[in-house]
């Protein structure tokens, strides 16, 4: 895993994000013509991991494959504020999909597990099944998988310390860059300070 702690301002999404995620959003929306967004090398990665679990991941997609789907189907992204905004750019322009959660919500220490008979009430999504899903838990349970992030330990207005977690299953190459690539993103977009990045796993 990627993992990333920033210090970080909540805000209302400004232009200049708004202009990476349009850049975004029209390079994948070329490229997605002519391959699927299930085929890209990192997202088919996850996907094999879900298989693997015992999870199927056509009918729980992570995270990253489902906002590419809908830059694929012309929906474009949801836009919430400059932190959530900037995850899911990150996601996107990385194809890893990328949990975020609120540092100060999170209790105990967190372990990534296969997740059990529970389920948790996931962001826009309800109750979600993560019976044999890929997830991270804290000592009150499950909080996220790549598929969907728990109402528990979402970013809300009262965040200062935001944790991401890039979920990489197959030790990508790619991976460091990305979290750079975060680095830089949440100093510009977020007012990230304080920012520490690394790998483990």
């Amino acid at each position: 895993m990627g993992l990333i702690f920033s210090r970080v301002e909540i805000n209302e999404t400004s232009k200049s994000l708004y202009k990476a995620i349009a850049e975004v959003e029209a390079e994948y929306t070329h490229k997605l013509q002519t391959i699927a967004e299930s085929k890209l090398t990192i997202i088919d990665e996850t996907r094999q991991a879900y298989k693997l679990c015992g999870k199927e991941p056509s009918r729980y997609r992570p995270s990253s494959e489902a906002l590419l789907r809908r830059i694929r189907t012309g929906k474009g992204l949801y836009k919430i504020n400059n932190i959530v905004d900037t995850i899911n750019l990150l996601s996107i322009s990385s194809n890893f999909s990328i949990g975020g959660f609120d540092q100060a919500k999170i209790r105990g220490d967190v372990i990534l597990d296969i997740g059990n008979s529970d389920s948790y009430e996931a962001i826009g999504r309800g109750n979600l099944n993560i019976e044999h899903m890929p997830g991270l838990r804290d000592d009150f349970g499950f909080f996220g998988t790549p598929t969907s992030d728990s109402v528990r330990t979402m970013v809300t207005s009262s965040i200062q310390y935001l944790i991401l977690v890039y979920y990489d299953f197959c030790s990508n190459d790619q991976l460091e860059a990305s979290l750079e690539e975060a680095r830089i993103a949440l100093a510009k977009y977020c007012s990230g300070s304080e920012i520490v990045t690394k790998v483990i796993g």
